[in-house]
């Protein structure tokens, strides 16, 4: 995974739940040296993330599944910072970023690291009001995607409602969620 998740991920702890200290210790932990250091474009090791996380998760007293998405919901708004350059059109919403995020997004920031595994990622606009998202990937952040629906909705001041229809961790080959839009 890039170093820019754990980027986002130190934000998150040290904005969310108790600054730079919380963060280095969760470092601790996990069985990393609380100088570690995260650069947003060298890969490491997908387990040391979950470690992370759970070590989180535990010190929150709060299931993994909950954690993660709330960090998702961080990682959404943030993602529409970090990765303002692929966003093609300014008249792009929560829905298009999604739909294009799996077929092009993904594409060019990975284009000059052809190891790079991202997520299968991929979107079906069902009606205006109504989107389907098939995620699939080894890690199983399944909760960290629904969080990143609920934060590009509140980047782009929209509201709605997610339905996991199946999940990975359920024996289902991918996560399947149904996003539906709220009325105003």
């Amino acid at each position: 995974m890039y170093g820019v998740i754990f980027d986002f991920l130190r934000d998150y702890v040290i904005q969310n739940h108790g600054g730079k200290q919380t963060w280095e210790t969760l470092l601790q932990a996990s069985g990393q040296s609380v100088h570690k250091i995260y650069f947003p474009v060298t890969e490491y090791p997908d387990e040391e993330i979950v470690a992370i996380a759970k070590v989180a998760a535990e010190a929150l007293s709060l299931p993994l599944p909950a954690v993660l998405e709330d960090f998702g919901i961080f990682t959404g708004k943030k993602l529409m910072t970090f990765y303002h350059m692929y966003v093609f059109s300014n008249e792009w919403k929560t829905f298009e970023v999604i739909e294009h995020a799996g077929k092009s997004i993904h594409h060019y920031i990975h284009k000059h690291n052809p190891a790079r595994k991202p997520p299968q990622l991929s979107a079906e606009r069902l009606s205006d009001n109504e989107l389907m998202i098939h995620y699939y990937s080894a890690r199983m952040m399944c909760p960290v995607v629904k969080g990143i629906v609920q934060g590009l909705a509140r980047h782009f001041n929209e509201a709605f409602d997610i339905y996991e229809e199946q999940c990975m961790y359920h024996g289902a080959s991918e996560c399947v969620f149904r996003v539906t839009r709220k009325a105003h």
